[in-house]
């Protein structure tokens, strides 16, 4: 059985979030009545706009108030941090404002007229820390949990009166029967290395060595995940085991039905979180610490905030069950072919397919978009290549379709594979002619324009919303599922080979 078949095999279902999927419209044109670039109010951008190749800056609070300027380094998170046309959400953005306000109001004698503005800088979970000690941010907020690995690196003002944080285990449909911690020996569990989990299951599997049981098979998912997006991909079935702080974990519970919540299994009880600011920097730990104990804490923002989120999030749709098995198995040669064809990884193509239409050839929105790439008649009639009520003609023109984009509006572009994807399903979704305006945009801003996450996505959220980015991440963090079950079955063909006489 081929990686590729074997991942049909597997794939039962696939979580997709609701109306993300707008229809497609002529080429040249946005993907979505909402596409057009739009700027947000000049007074907005002119407060907030950073040019974020900052220069490496390592001053104390004193400082940041005499520059009035204090950098934040936060994850791009739908519970944390995210903009959508403009506007900052997220609790780490909201919490992130208060700051400014109360700075502003604390010091309103110092600094005059010219107040002090925080900027919102996205990070991926791997660059808090070392930016942060780069002079790259003064602030690294990320719900980030202060270890004794981590303290070694950078200070933290992470309050002790507040309820301890625990990370809990979380499991899937999919996963195997654990009554105890002890059960988890032998299992393969999905962490991100960056984050406080992996050091928790590190000291577990350092526990079972010791015990003599067999150890956890820790396999390690992209840094450019956040911890709803694997809790998603749990839900779907694409992943087993994982570990989320408790908190987050009961917030998204609410909508991801599949998912347990094991509060019995707790690999680490006594977690506090809070801001983590460079070393030597008593100022800001002590200003930090005047925020906490004079605003949040008097006031219950954090808690407050964080009953507000839980009220927004919006339900997920689940679409599991033996047709979406059958529709997989069906597309898979076809995404092999064209994909190899025009240049694109076959697994993209089919997340991408998903994304769209559950790979459902059916399909057809309310303004007229068809089948599994979900493409206006007009646009499947320039492909030229056949009738795309078809699945065959109607994968190979939505992938023709992003290539003709890549080839006419990224000319000068210098994309490594995984980002000429990434380029390619932003320029579906919203057009390609707004998402050459954005690389235009990110490199007058100091970013680089040929990378997505972290530099030209910043920009897109901005000026076009967050209907595009999530896209985009959707597509990734299922093709990430694909490529983590495909790699298992190949490293399980491998040994099974190896095993064989004269293997």
């Amino acid at each position: 059985m081929t990686g590729l078949r074997f991942l049909a095999a597997l794939l039962v279902g696939i979580s997709v979030l609701s109306s993300l999927s707008p229809a497609r419209a002529e080429p040249e044109q946005s993907a979505s009545a909402a596409a057009p670039a739009s700027s947000p109010p000049a007074a907005v951008a002119k407060a907030r706009r950073l040019n974020l190749a900052v220069k490496p800056w390592t001053g104390d609070f004193d400082a940041m108030l005499e520059r009035r300027m204090i950098r934040f380094l936060v994850p791009y998170s739908r519970t944390l941090y995210f903009a959508d046309k403009g506007r900052e959400r997220g609790l780490t953005a909201e919490l992130a404002r208060d700051f400014e306000r109360y700075v502003n109001t604390r010091y309103a004698s110092r600094l005059g007229k010219r107040p002090v503005t925080v900027f919102l800088i996205p990070t991926t979970r791997d660059k808090l820390l070392t930016n942060l000690r780069a002079g790259l941010g003064d602030i690294s907020a990320g719900n980030l949990t202060a270890t004794d690995e981590r303290r070694k690196l950078v200070d933290f003002v992470a309050p002790r009166d507040r309820k301890p944080v625990r990370e809990l285990i979380v499991t899937g449909p999919r996963a195997p029967a654990i009554a105890t911690l002890d059960d988890l020996a032998g299992k393969q569990v999905y962490v991100r290395k960056v984050t406080s989990y992996y050091e928790s299951l590190t000291a577990l599997n350092d526990r079972f060595r010791k015990g003599g049981k067999p150890v956890m098979q820790i396999t390690l998912l992209p840094d450019a995940l956040e911890d709803e997006d694997i809790l998603e991909m749990l839900n779907a079935g694409m992943l087993g085991i994982v570990v989320v702080d408790d908190w987050k974990a009961k917030i998204w519970a609410q909508v991801l039905p599949k998912i347990k919540v094991r509060e019995d299994l707790v690999v680490r009880s006594e977690g506090y979180v809070g801001w983590a600011i460079r070393k030597n920097s008593p100022q800001l730990q002590a200003a930090a610490t005047d925020f906490y104990n004079e605003f949040a804490k008097k006031q219950g923002v954090i808690d407050y905030r964080l009953a507000q989120f839980m009220k927004r999030i919006k339900q997920v749709t689940d679409a599991s069950g033996a047709a979406e098995r059958k529709r997989f198995e069906e597309t898979l040669t076809l995404f092999e072919k064209y994909g190899k064809q025009y240049g694109f990884d076959p697994l993209m193509l089919a997340a991408q397919g998903y994304q769209e239409s559950q790979l459902n050839q059916s399909a057809r929105s309310h303004v007229g978009a068809v089948g599994v790439m979900q493409l206006m008649p007009g646009t499947g009639k320039e492909m030229a290549v056949g009738n795309i009520g078809v699945t065959e003609s109607n994968i190979h023109a939505g992938t023709k379709y992003m290539d003709r984009l890549m080839t006419r509006y990224f000319q000068d572009a210098h994309f490594d594979d995984t980002n000429r994807a990434l380029f390619a399903f932003a320029s579906y979704n919203a057009g390609a002619a707004n998402i050459a305006r954005m690389r235009a945009e990110a490199t007058a801003r100091g970013l680089d324009r040929d990378k997505w996450f972290n530099n030209v996505e910043i920009v897109v959220a901005e000026k076009i919303g967050i209907e595009t980015t999530t896209y985009v991440r959707n597509i990734y963090k299922y093709y990430a599922a694909y490529r983590l079950i495909v790699d298992a079955q190949q490293t399980r063909d491998k040994a099974i080979r190896n095993m064989r006489p004269g293997g």
